[in-house]
């Protein structure tokens, strides 16, 4: 007995001394934990298995005659500069806030201003900005737009698609990541009229034309911006009309936080009645990596629950969203809350979902500009465009992602 006492004692002591221990020497993840609520799962960085570049097997590339060939030892300086210039750390333009290099786009047929502003991830109020004087009803071929891009620029190429049977626009748009208006604009002439007037007049042999995205810039290869800290730091406190999940996560910049609360106070006065606004993650106090995130590391991101409507109305874990369950109506009020913020960058949705809020707001007489700016949905989820985009894991909240 004797020889077993010490051990039990030393074993009791060390029991004591471990719950003592200081719950300010936890780590975010060990206090996310210690609160009982699991960290919500969080997808891979956007543009890992979303974004998918197009097929173009079934596609015809067409060949134009190139009536100004550079000599050789030009093409050599310039592929030389090129690959410099890549190697270099691309700096951003003041222009961008120095998030990015400042883009210029060329014009091609078919484009129309929103469908520009979409194709990099921006508002047309953005790129009315950096180009005063351009007309959305007036753009020219060949005419060089400026935009700040949140979504990596892709080199062009021109094809042409063999329509087979049973093709519908739509379907051929989906596939090659465009709507079927898109598609129509970019055809021409008389095929291009004809289409506009019945759409339906797709006949099998016809051949169309296809303008596809293919590889992003070099030059502008999209970035790991998750990972960071959070120098200082703003909680965001609770409030009427929205439930906190984890207070110890919702630090944030202070336009974030700001940013936030404005959103919700627009929607509770649009959206009168309905079950409080679920807000996730923000980020940890002084941020850096975050259990169960890829992002959430500085500030400037957030997951928000969606409306849902009967039992899984008033549930504070996020729950998957359906047609059953959706309060369609007020979700899409609540994300366009947060759209309307000039502080946003993007939002995150499951693509499904995206479907359903689409159709909700054209039926709301939403303009087809306003939903081509905002909206990837009905591209295919493999097509980075637009404010509201795809990320897997988004089933059950969207993520808001602010510019600072």
């Amino acid at each position: 007995m004797r020889s077993r006492f010490p051990l039990a004692f030393a074993t009791l002591v060390a029991l004591i001394l471990g719950f003592a221990a200081p719950a300010a020497a936890q780590s975010p993840a060990a206090a996310a934990a210690a609160a009982g609520d699991p960290p919500s799962e969080e997808p891979e960085e956007e543009g890992d298995e979303d974004a998918a570049p197009v097929d173009t097997s079934g596609l015809k590339k067409v060949v134009k005659p190139t009536t100004n060939v550079k000599p050789k030892s030009e093409q050599k300086k310039d592929a030389k500069k090129q690959q410099k210039a890549v190697s270099q750390k691309i700096k951003g333009d003041k222009r961008c806030e120095f998030r990015m290099p400042l883009y210029e786009h060329e014009v091609v047929d078919g484009d129309m201003l929103s469908s520009i502003a979409a194709r990099y991830g921006v508002r047309v109020k953005d790129v009315l900005k950096l180009n005063p004087g351009v007309k959305a009803n007036a753009l020219k071929i060949g005419k060089k737009i400026k935009v700040c891009p949140e979504i990596a620029p892709r080199l062009r190429e021109e094809f042409t698609y063999t329509v087979k049977k049973g093709d519908s626009l739509s379907e051929i748009g989906e596939k090659y990541g465009m709507t079927r208006r898109e598609v129509i604009k970019q055809q021409k002439w008389s095929l291009r009229e004809k289409l506009e007037k019945d759409p339906g007049s797709l006949r099998e042999g016809q051949e169309l034309t296809l303008i596809v995205d293919r590889g992003v810039l070099p030059e502008f290869a999209p970035r790991n911006e998750d990972k960071g800290t959070l120098k200082i730091g703003v909680q965001l406190e609770p409030g009427k009309g929205y439930f906190i999940k984890r207070p110890h996560l919702a630090y944030g910049t202070a336009v974030c936080v700001r940013a936030i609360k404005s959103a919700i106070s627009g929607y509770r006065q649009k959206a009168k009645g309905g079950p409080q606004v679920h807000v996730g993650d923000i980020s940890a106090r002084g941020g850096g990596p975050l259990k169960g995130h890829k992002s959430h590391q500085k500030g400037i991101d957030v997951d928000i629950g969606l409306v849902l409507r009967g039992d899984d109305a008033d549930e504070t874990r996020f729950r998957t969203g359906n047609e059953g369950n959706l309060d369609v109506p007020r979700t899409w009020a609540l994300i366009k809350a947060f759209v309307d913020s000039p502080d946003v960058r993007a939002v995150f949705l499951d693509y499904r979902l995206q479907k359903l809020l689409y159709e909700h707001a054209r039926k709301q007489k939403v303009s087809e500009a306003k939903l081509d700016e905002l909206f990837q949905y009905p591209r295919g989820k493999g097509r980075a465009f637009g404010i509201i985009r795809h990320w897997k894991g988004h089933k059950d909240h969207f993520h808001v992602r602010f510019r600072k």
